[in-house]
């Protein structure tokens, strides 16, 4: 995975679960993550990324929600 969109899904599952008290840092570091992608691409580029993130995000979600795999015992 690119370590710069590793970067922005943690980021936003940490603002997802921060507390009242920690979301608005959490909420800034998203947002200085989005900062230079977003300036990086065009306009209707820019929505397709932000579409795009968002099922990134839901699959990144649902794979750290799953146990580790346990090894076969054959």
């Amino acid at each position: 995975m690119n370590p710069e969109l590793e970067r922005l899904l943690v980021a936003l599952a940490a603002r997802d679960n921060a507390s009242p008290a920690q979301f608005a840092d959490a909420d800034a570091e998203v947002e200085q993550l989005l900062k230079p992608i977003l300036e990086r691409l065009s306009p209707p580029g820019r929505a397709d990324f932000l579409r795009a993130l968002q099922g990134r995000y839901r699959a990144y979600l649902r794979a750290s929600q799953r146990p580790p795999t346990m090894p076969s015992t054959a």
